[in-house]
Formats: structure tokens, sequence, C-alpha cells
């Protein structure tokens, strides 16, 4: 019996969107795979090349706007014009859809012609930007739809087009819903919402798959070197508007504890603040590198601003997960997303953080932190880990 054909859309890269990356991985053994993205040329580029090379079952279209000039004009003309017209077409799909985001006529395009040669038996749409082409290739061909919810759209920060962009993402949601087989979700509290706002067909398969990392990905943790507690937070780029303030006032004041960053560096931001001899630096990282480093740590610090937009409260962040999955114990700021998931966890993985950072840390057993705590933990969340969650993704699929 011949594999099934699966057809994954997104509008990022490769490298930007790793839970895609983590889904055709999963299944390309069992089924022929064509992904449709897009080719950045920045940070992700060599990585996206990797990801590439380590995977040559897979089909690639990468859509490099440098190189389709007239075509990406030809889409923000489209783009342009859908903003216009958003008054008067509230209701239109296509309207939201090309307003929303000038990748989605340029992803139908593509999809288009990709249908032409291939006969595919699903089609799995991995961001917002994505739905509409999805939507169309499944209106188009039968075939079934299914939706990847990392993120609550909705809930993000609107950059343009502020009148109608919140109504536009309802929009295209409500209209991508009612057409799924199937859904996807990065959290439960993104399950949770979406469930409030969205109708999907009776018959429609709807579950929360987490976006955890393998767990042999995760080294195991080793005794400490040296007496002092090890703080860590990491993300892409360290800089303002990410509540590291707090962070860098809470170390002036604990000469026991260091605080290592990991990240792209914000010169001017970081030059404007006063930093203490115990906050470390370091420069962004590989995820095997990354993942090893997080072994050496003993806290995690999961500062999310649940404030900054509310798919921040009930979203689970790839930062979070790491810190989970390397045995951390974790200090995390009260979002919704990271306390609903702490509490559904049957061992003692972290706290949130009534107080502040410093006051935090001076209430932890240091107990916790000790190399049998340490290895209970990163055995544990194995439970959640990739190998796990995957198997949720084949029996939805097979």
């Amino acid at each position: 019996m011949n594999p099934s054909n699966l057809l994954f859309i997104t509008t990022s890269s490769l490298a930007a969107n790793p839970r895609l990356v983590k889904e055709f991985e999963a299944l390309k053994n069992d089924f022929k795979c064509c992904v449709i993205s897009f080719k950045h040329h920045d940070w992700t580029l060599e990585l996206s090349e990797a990801i590439k090379a380590r995977n040559p079952e897979v089909q690639f279209i990468e859509l490099d706007r440098s190189n389709k000039v007239l075509q990406t004009i030809g889409c923000k003309i489209l783009h342009k014009s859908a903003i216009l017209l958003n008054g008067l077409f509230s209701k239109s799909f296509k309207i939201a859809a090309f307003a929303s985001n000038d990748k989605a006529p340029q992803l139908w395009l593509v999809s288009k012609r990709k249908l032409k040669t291939t006969t595919f038996t699903r089609v799995i749409a991995h961001n917002l930007g994505a739905f509409y082409a999805a939507v169309k290739t499944s209106d188009k061909t039968g075939i079934a739809l299914q939706l990847d919810i990392e993120d609550y759209y909705p809930g993000e920060a609107l950059y343009f087009n502020k009148a109608y962009e919140e109504q536009n993402r309802m929009r295209i949601m409500a209209h991508s819903f009612q057409k799924a087989d199937s859904i996807t979700y990065a959290s439960e509290g993104i399950k949770m919402e979406c469930q409030k706002h969205f109708k999907v067909d009776d018959e429609a398969n709807e579950m929360t798959i987490v976006n955890a990392f393998n767990a042999v990905d995760f080294k195991k943790p080793q005794p400490k070197v040296g007496s002092k507690i090890k703080c860590v937070w990491f993300s892409q780029h360290i800089g303002p508007n990410r509540g590291l303030e707090k962070v860098f006032e809470a170390a002036k004041t604990m000469d026991t504890v260091e605080f290592h960053f990991v990240g792209n560096r914000n010169e001017a931001y970081l030059n404007a603040i006063e930093l203490s001899n115990n906050v470390i630096l370091h420069d962004i990282m590989n995820q095997e590198e990354l993942h090893d480093f997080l072994s050496q740590m003993d806290i995690g610090l999961a500062l999310e601003n649940g404030n900054a937009d509310y798919n921040r409260d009930i979203c689970l962040t790839n930062k979070f997960l790491a810190y989970l999955q390397s045995g951390l114990y974790i200090l995390a700021t009260n979002t919704f997303g990271q306390s609903h998931f702490l509490e559904s966890l049957t061992y003692n993985a972290g706290v949130i953080m009534k107080s502040s950072l410093a006051d935090s840390l001076l209430e932890i057993n240091l107990d916790v932190l000790s190399i049998d705590n340490k290895l209970q933990r990163w055995q544990s969340a194995k439970l959640f880990s990739w190998e796990n969650e995957q198997l949720k993704l084949k029996k939805l699929i097979q």
C-alpha cells in the first residue's frame, strides 16, 4: 500500500517553526511529506538548510521572496487592497485572510500549482497565515483539513490594521474551524479558549499535543560544580520589554546566586544598565548546545508577562518546557498556561512566584535543588516528552 501524502503549510521559515519540523520528522517514515514554507535571509537560514539536509525523504518547497519579486509585489498589493476593503467586506474569509497576512495569497498560489502534480490526503496548516491556503486546498480537493493551533492568534499583539485585525483573526479561525477535520493545540489553555469562541464539526477530532522536546535531547543531570545557585533565562533576544530589569536588580542583592542569560544581545539596552558581576551573558546557542548548557543549571526562570497579550497568558513556551525536561526547578510568573501545567504534574517541578524574584529565591528550600531531586524531575518529565506526545499525532492521522 502506498503511503499517504501530507501537505504542510506555514508562513514561517523552517527553523522559526520547530513544532512543524518535529511533526513532519515524526511522520516522514509513515507518510510522504511535502512542506511549503518561506526562506528567510536571517538567523534562520543556516539552521533551515540543516533541517532540509537531515530530512532527504521530505519534499521542501521554500518560497524565497527575494527571487519572486513580481509575485511578492502582487501579493503585497492584494494585502493592502484587502485592508482598504476590510470595512466593506467584514464577513469575507478571503478579505480577512489577505488583510491579515500578505503571505496568505502567495501560499494559495503555490499550493494550487502543487495540486496539479500531486494528490494529497491531508493538508496541515501551521499558523494563521497558512489557514486560507489550507482551507482552499481542502475545499478544492476534498482532502482532510488539519489545523495546528500553537498560539491563540486573536489574543496576540496587534501590529497593524488595528481597527480590524483582531476581527480578521477571529473570522479566519471561525471559518477554518468549521471546515476542519482535526485540530491540534499546543496547550490546554489555548484549547479551552478556542472552544469558547469557535464551533467545529461534530465529528472533528480535537487534541492537545504539548510542544515538548525529545527526551534524548537532555543529558542526565550531573552533580553541580561550585556552591553558587545557577539561574538561567534564554530567548532569541536579550533586550527590553521582557521583564529582565527585575532580574538585574535582584542579582545586585544576591551574591550567592549566578544569573545566566542566553540570546542575541541588544547592546544599546545592556549598555544602559549597570550589570552586577553575577550576571553572565552567553551568545545564542543552537538547540543541542542549549540543552547541554541547561543541564548545568539549577533554576529556570519562566518570566512570562501575561499582561503583554492574552496569548502569553495561556500558552506554554519552549523555554518553560526545556527547563522542565532538563530537570531544573522552575520559578514561574503566574500565567494560566504555566500554573495550569505545573498543577497538572504529579511531582514538584517548580513554583509560581507570589512575591519578588529575590524573595522567591530566598524562600526556596535548597533541598529541591539537590542532584537526587533534579534527577527525579528529569526522569519524570519524560512522561510528556515529544517521544510520547508524537504518538497522539500519529494516532490522529493514521
